[in-house]
């Protein structure tokens, strides 16, 4: 062999022995298999692509937890706080202020001869407790004997202070001018008896009493009379609105009557001549009356029972005098004359009310008043109520719906005493 070849020879065997070595050649370990519970992945092939988990995004931030504060402690009674629920007030806190735990009933008078007061819990949990008193004039309540109770003890706001009727007549007690769709009249019984208004009338205009010879027509005046039947029970009150569908709307309730048929399912007042009551009826803002008469439809003269006027004014006051004589439809053809009325310059009138308040009567016994020498139902001088200034027996209400009571007494406290 030559040299050449032999060299050849040398040079595979040492490649072939590298390539052994190097781990080329060298058997696998041996595969003893995944552990247990996990996948084999020698055994089952290349691991499944499973999809990368969806980002959600950060957790939206809540801000903080509320800070509810301490939990009352019941041992804080008497540090000159009320620490709620558990207190009702503090026994540190001095008597009158407010907080301060009420020791004795007297501490709960609430000045209601209605309510009888005493105290339930004990300590800083002591506070006052009211009982109704029954048949207890002011309560609100008509029991026993009480002929009236409006709720108060004032003394001449149409039931006095004892729960009696006033007695008298029938009386107008608030009038509202404003807004057009809220007017109305109310009137009161203040007498003991059921009174029956088949002969009563109510008139916005200075020449009512005409009605018994010739009444002219006056487009946006009425005269208008109560229907045949109607009566007004002992302490009880009367609406007459100007149209009774837009008095629903504004008060949510019915009047007792509407001078204009706004409303089928109201009770329409009468008119005693063609053109008495006026196609454009009602009460003007700024200055008129409303007076309350009756008359039996044959005597010559009208009788007064309420009048009731604001910025007054030969325009708007009443005056009737000696001078003004009229034959009725009776059977005679002889006149009667009526009586002098309070001079127009020496009446009392009222300011008129401003839109949205009204005008309510706070003395139901007609305060000085002349009771002799007038045309009255029971000889009063109607036209010579003190309605406003010294000894007023009416009041005010400048421009608040809320105050307008119809079909009630004037809002608690707000008459004088």
């Amino acid at each position: 062999m030559n040299s050449d070849r032999l060299r050849h020879l040398l040079l595979l065997g040492l490649v072939q022995l590298c390539a052994c070595t190097s781990g080329g050649n060298v058997p696998p370990a041996y595969d003893r298999g995944a552990p247990d519970g996990q996948h084999d992945m020698a055994i089952d092939g290349p691991m499944v692509d499973q999809a990368p988990v969806p980002d959600l995004g950060p957790k939206p931030d809540l801000g903080p937890k509320p800070d509810l504060g301490p939990k009352p402690d019941a041992g804080l009674c008497g540090n000159k706080n009320v620490d709620e629920p558990a207190e009702t007030c503090d026994t540190a806190i001095a008597a009158g202020k407010e907080g301060a735990c009420p020791k004795t009933a007297a501490d709960c008078n609430d000045n209601n001869v209605c309510t009888s007061e005493s105290i339930k819990g004990t300590d800083c949990t002591a506070e006052c407790e009211y009982t109704p008193v029954t048949n207890c004039c002011g309560n609100g309540v008509k029991e026993g004997t009480e002929s009236c109770d409006d709720g108060n003890v004032v003394d001449k706001d149409g039931c006095s202070n004892q729960c009696t009727l006033p007695g008298g007549h029938v009386l107008i007690t608030e009038v509202a001018t404003s807004p057009s769709e809220a007017e109305f009249i109310e009137i009161y019984n203040p007498s003991v008896s059921t009174v029956a208004l088949d002969d009563y009338y109510l008139a916005d205009r200075n020449d009512y009493f005409l009605l018994v010879d010739t009444l002219p027509g006056a487009s946006t005046d009425f005269v208008a009379r109560f229907p045949v039947g109607t009566s007004l029970a002992a302490g009880a009150y009367l609406v007459v609105a100007v149209d009774g569908l837009k008095f629903k709307i504004a008060y949510g309730k019915a009047p007792d009557f509407e001078l204009i048929n706004g409303d089928s399912t109201v009770p329409d007042m009468l008119a005693p001549t063609s053109k008495a009551i006026g196609s454009q009826a009602g009460l003007t803002d700024g200055g008129e009356l409303v007076v309350l008469f009756t008359w039996d439809g044959s005597s010559d003269l009208i009788k007064d029972l309420d009048y009731v006027v604001w910025k007054g004014s030969s325009a708007t006051a009443v005056y009737k005098s000696s001078a003004i004589c009229v034959d009725g439809p009776d059977v005679d053809s002889t006149t009667s004359c009526f009586l002098d009325d309070t001079s127009v310059t020496l009446q009392s009138y009222l300011t008129p009310p401003q839109q949205g308040g009204s005008l309510h009567r706070c003395n139901y016994l007609e305060g000085t008043e002349k009771q002799t020498g007038g045309n009255g139902l029971t000889g009063h001088d109607e036209t010579s109520e003190p309605l406003d200034g010294a000894g007023a027996t009416w009041k005010r209400n400048p421009k608040t719906l809320k105050l307008r009571t119809p079909g009630g007494p004037a809002p608690i406290g707000f008459c004088p005493p």
